[in-house]
């Protein structure tokens, strides 16, 4: 009889979480496992990535993603006033609470979304916060898997997470999953009860499938066979990503006179203010936004130095796809990249400021040789994190 598997998200959008979901369900013993995916929605580039052999559900939620003004009609037109009514209250509860409202807004999203009907052998949450309350709250298995994507202490100080409702899944899951050593280390001293049952998997990518997409660049020959010095970066349009320190280094840069275009690849609220200020400090043509791309590897691929400016991470999927990609690699100085990049071995590691990135930057433009040998010890190293797939399995076989 073939185990009966769960895995939950929220959406398929292109972050390095649902890319690392998508890694596990392709590499997955499917003689061995059948496997559902539940998503609160369909939205996002990605969804038409997920392998065949997937048995998709239909959504928890068809709006969850959707801004409550484009959803309000679409949720009154078909009658599901339940679902708008949740809507309405969980964006006001959000608006009133500490952060960005997690409690608040799972207060209400408990009582509309329906119960799992099926009985699972395991029953794995994916991502933080919603799913991993649906999955202890109202999925049926013998088994439940959480997963931590994140520095709990950072995301505390930041309002994101609500405790007391972690502590609440935390008590009833089987086993924790965190994807870095620095968040578990985080996560044990808020949650010193449940250290026995967190597990470090780190978040992982298939190389093969990075450097062979990579090679889809029929549509950016003009960047690849480019003049000036190409920086890539590619995430979420969001505070905590750096994507306003990345503008403000560009804007030092071209100040100082390099010939340089920085490529963001992604999508999120920051988006209007990043072009606003872009425009504001006249570098709109030097800071390139290139919107959410399902295949942002050939700019990878072919750009002079990938940056990733995070001001916190768990463990970055973009900076493995970049490393796949044996590209010269600036990161900023916080944990997670300590653990990901050896400082002028494999990459550059420089202060978490606009000043620090454009500094890593320029010894870098200024250096062929450091960007040689860089490049030169990525291809001449072993795949990294071979094992977190077989990690997942001797939990799952527990």
């Amino acid at each position: 009889m073939k185990k009966q598997l769960l895995f939950v998200t929220q959406y398929l959008h292109t972050g390095g979480i649902e890319k690392s979901l998508l890694t596990v369900l392709a590499e997955m013993d499917y003689n061995k496992y059948d496997v559902d995916l539940l998503l609160f929605d369909y939205s996002g580039v990605l969804f038409k990535k997920i392998p065949s052999q997937v048995n998709i559900l239909p959504p928890l939620f068809e709006t969850f993603s959707t801004p409550l003004f484009q959803a309000a009609p679409e949720l009154v037109k078909s009658g599901q006033y339940r679902l708008l009514v949740g809507k309405i209250l969980a964006a006001a509860l959000a608006k009133v609470s500490k952060g960005v409202g997690t409690g608040a807004r799972w207060a209400v999203y408990r009582h509309i979304l329906q119960k799992s009907k099926k009985h699972y052998d395991i029953a794995i949450s994916y991502i933080d916060f919603f799913c991993n309350y649906y999955v202890t709250e109202k999925v049926n298995a013998e088994k439940k898997i959480v997963y931590n994507h994140m520095d709990y202490t950072y995301s505390q100080i930041n309002g994101w997470p609500c405790p007391k409702l972690d502590k609440k899944s935390f008590s009833v899951s089987d086993y924790i999953i965190t994807v870095a050593e620095t968040s578990k280390t985080s996560l044990v001293s808020i949650f010193p009860e449940f250290s026995n049952k967190i597990h470090v998997i780190h978040n992982r990518v298939s190389p093969e499938t990075v450097r062979s997409m990579s090679e889809e660049a029929s549509e950016i020959q003009e960047f690849q066979y480019s003049k000036f010095f190409k920086v890539v970066t590619v995430a979420r349009l969001v505070d905590e990503k750096g994507v306003m320190l990345a503008l403000e280094a560009c804007g030092i840069l071209v100040n100082l006179g390099f010939d340089i275009k920085w490529f963001l690849v992604g999508n999120g609220p920051m988006n209007k203010e990043l072009e606003m200020k872009s425009k504001e400090l006249k570098i709109d043509n030097y800071f390139i936004l290139l919107g959410e791309r399902e295949n942002p590897y050939p700019f990878m691929k072919y750009c002079d130095v990938y940056v990733q400016p995070s001001k916190t991470e768990a463990h970055c999927v973009a900076v493995e796809e970049a490393l796949a990609l044996y590209r010269p690699i600036v990161v900023t100085n916080i944990p997670s990249f300590q653990h990901q990049i050896q400082n002028e071995e494999t990459g550059i590691l420089v202060d978490t400021s606009a000043e620090g990135i454009a500094g890593g930057i320029k010894q870098l433009i200024n250096s062929n040789e450091l960007r040689t040998k860089l490049t030169s010890n990525l291809m001449n190293s072993n795949e990294r994190n071979q094992d977190e797939l077989g990690k997942l399995y001797r939990l799952i076989e527990a």
